[in-house]
């Protein structure tokens, strides 16, 4: 790999929301940008996995369960990478630190994709079926529910319940 396309990597791994970055939106990342036009993505967890500087984690396979049907899965595959969830291992720069913050804000970016890509679900769904409209339904308020949950452990973490609102807001008492 040319010294560009690991500094490239390397600046990509401090910003990106998720601390742990899917290899295969990496290699897609270098691709489009022409540093690793000659690289398959094996080679690229090869290197990674050969330097310390970096941690992995396995991820998930949205296509399993459809070996059978080698074509279904690609068409999940592909759509589930349009809507930025990529299947495979995932890597993550081993110097880089998760606070709180961190945490809170890539598990709001992950709640927010997943509630994009119900709502395209909602809204590209076939009509005329109850049966399926009631379980998308159920799907979407579970996951607002769980944006909600989440925004409100931000909240806590912010202004923890043991120190009223108006505590962090007024100076100090006389």
């Amino acid at each position: 790999m040319n010294p560009s396309a690991m500094q490239r990597i390397i600046e990509i791994m401090r910003i990106d929301p998720d601390f742990y970055v899917p290899i295969k939106k990496l290699w897609l990342m270098l691709q489009g940008e022409g540093l690793a036009i000659d690289m398959e993505i094996e080679d690229l967890y090869q290197m990674l996995a050969n330097d310390e500087r970096f941690e992995f984690t396995d991820g998930l396979d949205h296509t399993s369960g459809f070996e059978d049907d080698p074509e279904f899965r690609n068409e999940i595959d592909r759509e589930m990478e349009t809507q930025g969830f990529y299947s495979g291992p995932r890597v993550k720069l081993a110097s880089r630190e998760m606070t709180a913050e961190d945490v809170f804000a890539a598990m709001t970016c992950s709640v927010a994709r997943m509630n994009e890509a119900l709502q395209g679900a909602w809204d590209t769904r076939p009509e005329e079926d109850p049966e399926l409209d009631d379980q998308l339904l159920d799907i979407l308020a579970a996951g607002q529910k769980l944006a909600r949950e989440i925004q409100k452990l931000i909240e806590e973490q912010e202004h923890p319940p043991d120190k009223p609102l108006s505590s962090l807001t007024s100076g100090p008492s006389a």
